[in-house]
């Protein structure tokens, strides 16, 4: 199964401000925390949309990474669905990237 990486700075904004998952080819996206950064909450929260993907919150421990699994199962073709990265700890929203399904 394809995977489109999202990078997480150690402040918490992200690389890749807006990716694309196919669908049809059940693709997943998978979170980085880069150079020991994190821990970072991702939660589809921010809209009526929700998630395209299983779950709504993925974790993503101190230089680790955390993904979905099965693409984007509940995303519907041609949405946007838009995401907060939060501190872990404070819950304090650091960046607000986007999700788009095709």
């Amino acid at each position: 199964m394809p995977t489109q990486a999202v990078r997480i700075n150690p402040d918490g904004t992200v690389v890749e401000t807006k990716v694309t998952v196919r669908k049809s080819q059940h693709e997943d996206v998978r979170w980085i925390a880069l150079l020991g950064g994190g821990p970072w909450k991702i939660t589809f929260d921010k809209d009526a949309n929700g998630s395209p993907f299983s779950m709504t919150e993925y974790t993503v421990g101190p230089g680790g990474s955390e993904g979905s699994t099965g693409g984007p199962v509940g995303g519907v073709v041609g949405k946007t669905y838009k995401y907060n990265v939060r501190n872990a700890v404070n819950n304090q929203v650091t960046d607000d990237p986007d999700v788009d399904v095709e």
